[in-house]
């Protein structure tokens, strides 16, 4: 299929806002945990955000993290990145944050989010575009094979 052909996924029976916003913000907590251990950060230093730049600040040393729970992953062999919604562009499109931590199949993985979006956007490393999300969303995404993504970044 070409890279410029959008499948349609938005009636995926998995697919559920208010459970999946659930979920993200539980990998947020598990991320904001493990670089308390990993990293001997101090609860008080994370900060979380609200915004569309990022979700989680390291107020110390200024570093910000973008937190991903991909649900389907483990099933379908592919993480999907979300670059616009609803016309507009959104989370790697316009993120602010200096990592993404992307968690599936229980696993977390942290990338410089300045490599994910040269591989994405500048050299196009991604196996399909789809879209997706609640009906009339309009969702775009890009699927990365799993095996791939995981050499982008570092398991933490």
């Amino acid at each position: 299929m070409s890279r410029n052909k959008f499948p349609d996924y938005s009636t995926d029976m998995h697919y559920n806002f208010n459970k999946d916003l659930l979920d993200g913000q539980a990998a947020e907590h598990e991320v904001a945990q493990r670089l308390m251990a990993r990293l001997g950060i101090p609860a008080e230093d994370i900060e979380r955000s609200c915004s569309k730049g990022y979700d989680l600040k390291i107020i110390s040393k200024g570093w910000t993290f973008e937190v991903k729970n991909d649900l389907m992953a483990h099933q379908t062999g592919n993480v999907a990145i979300e670059y616009e919604c609803r016309g507009k562009p959104t989370a790697l499109a316009v993120t602010t944050a200096e990592f993404w931590v992307y968690k599936f199949a229980e696993r977390f993985f942290a990338f410089r989010t300045e490599t994910l979006k040269r591989k994405i956007f500048e050299e196009k490393q991604y196996f399909k575009a789809v879209t997706g999300g609640d009906a009339g969303s309009n969702t775009k995404l890009y699927l990365v094979k799993v095996v791939e993504f995981k050499s982008w970044g570092k398991e933490i």
